[in-house]
């Protein structure tokens, strides 16, 4: 057999395949072997009819055709291995290249197979890749800042005879109309006096009601029109205007507690200040050093798939869209929403919002496939015993009864999934040691690995073709 290679863009290939003639015997014959079985000839018991008598059964023409299938899809499976290539599609076959539809005994057959093939990577010198890990600091006031916090859930209100001011809260009579209706009428109604930006942050429901209470005090009576905005979330009165009328009945001030011991034992399992302001450093620091990992590998992986050119087929970014758009369509359903009415509400078609992620599923499958390629310049292997343990640790989360888990321990394509999964966690830990020196938990190389599909690895399982497709 001979076979030349033609490379094409987008990592797609072009076989021209010369079978010998011996080898469209053997094509013959094993079409023969195959097809004796297959059909009941008068006279004689299955499988022994001789092949000019299956021939003569089935007509020369339908014999050659089954026979050019089988000559087919030999030849392009030993060219494909001849020439050690992965095929990640169904090939295109054309059989009539040299003007003929079938084979013919005893003569050579021609045929091309083009097919989109796992892309070639070809890694920079990494090595020479450095990266720096982000500082971790914690100073005194993050510290203190979460001490606040707890002081103000534990805050209270006390009533005063001043004039209303930020940080306060009004108790008021409220009605408001917006468009002529009636759309709000409440009593002993508390309202936060905030700053502006403390208010935008909050998303009120009266936005700029907190600069009209500053100064009030009960007994007053408020007449006010408020803006509202176009983003207002009640979309039928944004940029309407609202008019309210407020009676104001009471002024309270916020009484943070005192920070002592009893104030650390109400709100948590500290007996004094200083327990619990080294438990709140070493959560801040735990917190920012996970945060500083995640963005040590994110720096090193961009590193790397940056210095890299892949030329990607479109079948892996086809792919790659249709695991994003069902993993939305599990999240809305999960919110018991359909995704179906999102798209309506937001006046797209599937179609555009494949587009809108389109660029994402680009950077997906490219970071994944020089994962992968690092992986084999690294000479990263994950063993048997590796994918079950990554399984005893999903088990472990889950009610599952024996047979279930036999079954999941089992599964192929769970395992194929895990292994490549640890490849390239293993991968994106070593490039971290390369690029800064530093070692990060599996913890930290999440945020790569959530948004790699797998395709480095194992390339999809391909249908063989025939001279028919």
């Amino acid at each position: 057999m001979n076979v030349e290679v033609t490379r094409l863009p987008e990592s797609r290939v072009t076989l021209a395949i010369e079978l010998t003639p011996e080898e469209v015997d053997g094509a013959l014959d094993r079409t023969y072997r195959q097809l004796v079985h297959r059909v009941n000839i008068p006279g004689f018991r299955k499988g022994k009819a001789p092949r000019p008598v299956v021939e003569r059964m089935l007509g020369p023409e339908s014999f050659l055709h089954e026979a050019t299938d089988e000559a087919v899809r030999w030849g392009y499976r030993k060219a494909i291995d001849q020439e050690n290539l992965s095929p990640i599609d169904t090939a295109d076959i054309n059989t009539s290249g040299d003007g003929h539809e079938h084979l013919h005994p005893g003569e050579p057959f021609h045929f091309e197979a083009t097919v989109a093939v796992r892309p070639a990577v070809e890694l920079p010198d990494y090595h020479t890749i450095s990266v720096t890990p982000p500082a971790v600091e914690v100073s005194d006031d993050d510290v203190e800042g979460l001490v606040t916090e707890l002081r103000e859930r534990a805050a209270t209100l006390e009533p005063v005879l001043r004039p209303a001011q930020l940080g306060d809260s009004v108790t008021m009579n409220v009605a408001a109309r917006v468009g002529g209706e009636e759309v709000i009428n409440e009593e002993e109604a508390d309202f936060p006096v905030q700053s502006p930006e403390d208010e935008a942050a909050a998303n009120p429901v009266f936005p700029g009601l907190s600069e009209e209470m500053v100064g009030v005090r009960p007994g007053d009576i408020k007449e006010i029109a408020l803006p509202l905005p176009e983003d207002y979330p009640r979309e039928e009165w944004a940029g309407k205007t609202m008019f309210l009328r407020a009676l104001v009945k009471e002024v309270k001030r916020t009484v943070l507690p005192e920070v002592d011991d009893d104030f650390v034992q109400s709100v948590s399992n500290f007996e004094t200040t200083d327990q619990l302001r080294e438990a709140l450093r070493d959560n801040i620091e735990a917190e920012r050093q996970l945060q500083a990992n995640e963005q040590l590998v994110r720096d090193s992986v961009d590193a790397l798939t940056s210095r890299t050119f892949v030329d990607i087929p479109p079948v892996l970014i086809e792919e790659e869209l249709d695991r994003m758009v069902k993993d939305l369509q599990q999240a809305f359903e999960q919110q018991g929403m359909a995704f179906d009415l999102y798209l309506s509400a937001t006046g797209k078609t599937e179609e555009e919002m494949r587009n809108e992620l389109r660029e994402g599923a680009t950077e997906n499958v490219k970071q994944s496939l020089v994962l992968g390629a690092l992986a084999d310049a690294e000479d990263i292997e994950i063993s048997n015993r590796d994918v079950d343990q990554e399984i005893d640790a999903l088990l472990r989360g889950l009610r599952t009864g024996s047979a279930e888990r036999r079954r999941i321990r089992n599964d192929t394509d769970i395992r194929s999934g895990l292994r490549s999964r640890l490849r390239r966690q293993r991968a994106v830990r070593r490039l971290v040691e390369i690029a800064s020196g530093e070692s990060v938990p599996d913890a930290a190389t999440d945020a790569a690995e959530a948004e790699a599909p797998d395709v480095a690895d194992e390339a999809s399982e391909a249908p063989t073709p025939t001279a028919a497709t």
